[in-house]
């Protein structure tokens, strides 16, 4: 019985640990929220014995990424990005990694070399892994070269860029990853994501291509977490901790005075 108890007691402390990190993450562009989900454990020697199986608590699986569409809010910023429907952005991780990455994530910039980054300064790349570099001065019609004056991306994803006139150059374009079972990722912090056996390989391509989503501009993506739920969560988990601890301090009693 203890050792049901107790299994009851780790369980929900990973739990509490999963709701946690949802709240923290709140408000962190581009967060998937998880849920906590458990598997039975059963003696294998009462199996033996008397052929059915004896209940010996539950074990915690890995926790399952909810990878639901989070809000958009506007921030003007010309190189932000929020993916409205299916699609992940491109990260170019090779150098430390070996493979890329990917995210929702959507707040880019433009580094000192004129490549599109992320804030880590890790660059995005299109749909066929390459980087996009953005240049700073541009000779348009063979005249003199112009500074770099906007840039938009629209929501097929194209880059374009107007050097002193109001004349748009297309640059590049964002390429997107999806997956037949997003769930399957690999999550390694800050909303990135590693392919895995489980999420399949991914499926290449631009933004409003088929199966993709388009690319909302001078938008980013909330994270998908729902305080007042993770809350009514978190209280329940706490709860249920408490209900089991009481449980183990009278057990523990119990078997003290058996044992006198």
């Amino acid at each position: 019985m203890i050792s049901v108890i107790r299994s009851g007691l780790s369980g929900i402390t990973q739990e509490i640990s999963v709701i946690s990190n949802n709240i923290a993450n709140a408000n962190s562009i581009g967060f998937k929220k998880s849920t906590a989900s458990f598997d039975d454990v059963f003696s294998e020697q009462s199996e033996k014995r008397s052929g059915s199986l004896t209940g010996f608590g539950i074990s915690l699986k890995q926790p399952n990424r909810i990878h639901t569409q989070g809000s958009l809010k506007e921030t003007g910023q010309a190189l932000d990005m929020g993916i409205v429907g299916n699609g992940m952005f491109i990260l170019d991780t090779r150098e430390d990694t070996g493979v890329v990455t990917y995210s929702r994530a959507g707040s880019f910039t433009v580094n000192n070399q004129g490549f599109i980054v992320n804030l880590d300064n890790t660059p995005i790349l299109d749909k066929n892994q390459n980087t996009i570099k953005l240049p700073f001065n541009v000779s348009v019609d063979g005249k003199t070269p112009q500074k770099l004056t906007n840039v938009k991306v629209e929501p097929d994803g194209k880059i374009k860029a107007s050097y002193g006139t109001s004349e748009f150059l297309t640059i590049g374009e964002v390429g997107l990853a999806r997956f037949s079972n997003e769930s399957g990722l690999r999550s390694i912090g800050k909303g990135n994501f590693l392919e895995t056996t489980e999420s399949g390989i991914p499926t290449l391509g631009n933004p409003k291509d088929l199966g993709f989503g388009y690319i909302q501009n001078g938008s980013l993506e909330n994270s998908n977490t729902d305080i007042s739920d993770e809350l009514v969560r978190l209280i329940k988990a706490q709860q249920a901790f408490n209900g089991n601890a009481k449980m183990l301090e009278t057990e523990r009693k119990a078997t003290e005075l058996l044992m006198r």
